[in-house]
């Protein structure tokens, strides 16, 4: 969940959108609106919940099995007098799924609010919006884990944020506190496409090709740096490719994701990542096959490689089923 793109939910690709105030109207209404996932109850202020429960395994050279939760969580998310609110509450992570975090905890919280005219502002605990990869919410990545590049700056933490939003640019400034002190910057600009169309690395037979240069600096405590990436989507293929170099040096790496969608529903996708750092160079190629039995879904298997100068050619074999409402 981030403030500065407002992201909003940070799981779920469908909505239950139940007022918090108010009473009921026609109950048959209501109740076909819940299996719509559209209720609505008259009422002023409103909010609405989404959640994501993953499910996998993974096999290594030194484990034959190793089974657990990927990530379950509940977001929720409303408004109320011209300010929007939202958080996330981590049911069971235990350091895994793609955002790791803690389990039973409250992870992702803030408040802002949005002008006409573009403008937004708010604050929080939110993820950076430094590295654009993680941006996208957890229900719509590519990949089962996050790179070692985007775990390494995700950068969560108390925030101010300001954005701007035009028609092709997105402008946005965060600002921590003393425990993590500095700001972040990012700006994107969209040379062709929708904004509506940059969610995710994967791009749908018959979509609209989009083109997004994005850029980030950092001059904080945490990772103090900058990164540059470029995301490009036509017809059933996308491709996103991302520099970075933070920590005075200390951390350069170079990622590629690229999908492609050879049938209707399943889609085969690639991650490479080359990260050099003063203590060694560490490389991981990520292949993959998802395929979306619906909107709420998704089955992945992933074969993992991965070398770190210490131990070369280890391999995973992972799968995950996610749902999402």
């Amino acid at each position: 969940m981030n403030l500065a793109t407002q992201a909003g939910l940070i799981a779920g690709t469908s909505v239950l959108a139940i007022a918090g105030t108010g009473t009921a109207g026609d109950l048959d209404s209501v109740i076909d609106g819940i299996i719509n996932d559209s209720a609505t109850i008259s009422g002023d202020d409103h909010f609405s919940m989404s959640g994501i429960f993953a499910y996998g395994f993974a096999h290594t050279d030194t484990d034959d099995y190793n089974g657990g939760i990927g990530s379950a969580s509940l977001s929720f998310e409303g408004e109320a007098g011209g300010w929007n609110w939202a958080f996330n509450y981590v049911l069971g992570a235990n350091g895994a799924g793609y955002y790791a975090g803690a389990a039973n905890e409250l992870r992702d919280y803030g408040i802002w609010q949005e002008m006409d005219n573009g403008l937004a502002f708010g604050f929080g605990n939110m993820k950076s919006n430094f590295l654009g990869a993680n941006s996208v919410d957890e229900a719509n990545t590519l990949q089962i884990n996050n790179t070692a590049t985007g775990a390494a700056l995700e950068g969560q933490g108390e925030q101010i944020a300001l954005c701007y939003s035009a028609d092709q640019f997105k402008v946005s400034m965060q600002a921590y506190d003393a425990g993590d002190a500095g700001t972040d910057f990012r700006v994107d600009f969209l040379a062709m496409g929708s904004w509506d169309n940059c969610g995710c690395f994967g791009s749908a037979a018959g979509s609209e090709s989009t083109l997004v240069i994005g850029a980030g600096m950092s001059d904080d405590d945490r990772f103090d740096g900058t990164t540059f990436d470029v995301t490009y989507k036509m017809d059933a293929y996308a491709v996103h490719a991302a520099m970075t170099d933070v920590l005075d040096g200390g951390w350069e790496a170079m990622n590629i994701q690229g999908s492609y969608f050879f049938a209707d529903a399943t889609q085969a996708y690639i991650s490479y990542e080359d990260v050099e750092t003063p203590a060694g160079d560490f490389d991981d190629l990520d292949v993959g096959v998802n395929h979306y039995y619906s909107d709420s879904c998704k089955a992945t298997l992933e074969i993992d490689f991965e070398e770190d100068g210490v131990v070369d050619g280890d391999m995973t074999i992972s799968g995950q089923v996610q749902f999402t409402f």
